[in-house]
This record gives structure tokens, C-alpha cells and sequence, in this order.
């Protein structure tokens, strides 16, 4: 889907949500959330081809599988740690926001953990000589 298709989509569910707000407004977040998801799936397709194009590039430079994984599986985690931060907020919750955030950057610490260990013990090594 292009720009302007997606820009179309958005606006129609912005229209739909200040519409059904004042009448539904169960209705108006589940409109807000469909439209999310739909952007996301047409953003995430459009993404596809650039993906591999990057891993490729990645793989050229000889790193480790392991770092191309974790920076894949960290960029799908800011992804949806922000989609969800956002649908709670569209709710109404911006504690539940909050602590959406925080779970998101507690899992990047713990996806991280194993490369910090990698490049300390490497530090370590060189320090040593």
C-alpha cells in the first residue's frame, strides 16, 4: 500500500473515532485499534523487501548471525512496545502506556544482556593483552 493510501486509511479512522466517541466510544477504540493494525501489516509488507536488502548488507559485513537476530528481534520489540503504547493511550491509559514502555525496555535489556557479556569479555581480553 502506498503513502497516500495509508494517510487515506488514517484519516477515515480518525474521522470514524471523533465520530463514534461521542455516541459509542467502545466502538471508537476498536476502530482506532483495527486502523492500527491494518497500518502495521501494510507497513511491515512495504518493509519487507528493505529487510532483506539490510541483511544482506549485514551478512557482506561478516557479523555474527546472532548480532543480525538480536537487532532484528529488538527492532520488532520498539515496534510493538510503541503500537501498544499508543492503543493504551488512544484508551484513555496512560499508566497502562507507561508500563507498556517499561515492559518493552525491560525486554531489550534482557535481549542485550548476552552481547554486553560478549563485548565486556572482550574488553577483558584486550585489556589483558
Amino acid at each position: 500500500m502506498e503513502l497516500t493510501g495509508i494517510l487515506s486509511l488514517l484519516l477515515i479512522a480518525a474521522f470514524l473515532t471523533v465520530l463514534l466517541r461521542q455516541y459509542r466510544p467502545e466502538l471508537a477504540l476498536s476502530v482506532g485499534v483495527v486502523a492500527g493494525v491494518l497500518l502495521l501489516l501494510a507497513v511491515l509488507r512495504a518493509l519487507t523487501p528493505s529487510l532483506s536488502s539490510l541483511q544482506e548488507m549485514l551478512q557482506a559485513a561478516a557479523l555474527p548471525t546472532e548480532y543480525i537476530a538480536t537487532l532484528f528481534k529488538a527492532l520488532g520489540i520498539c515496534l510493538i512496545t510503541q503500537f501498544s503504547a499508543d492503543a493504551c493511550r488512544d484508551a484513555g491509559e496512560t499508566a497502562l502506556a507507561a508500563k507498556a514502555e517499561f515492559a518493552g525496555k525491560v525486554a531489550l535489556l534482557v535481549l542485550s544482556l548476552p552481547l554486553f557479556e560478549e563485548i565486556t569479555s572482550l574488553a577483558l581480553k584486550l585489556m589483558q593483552g
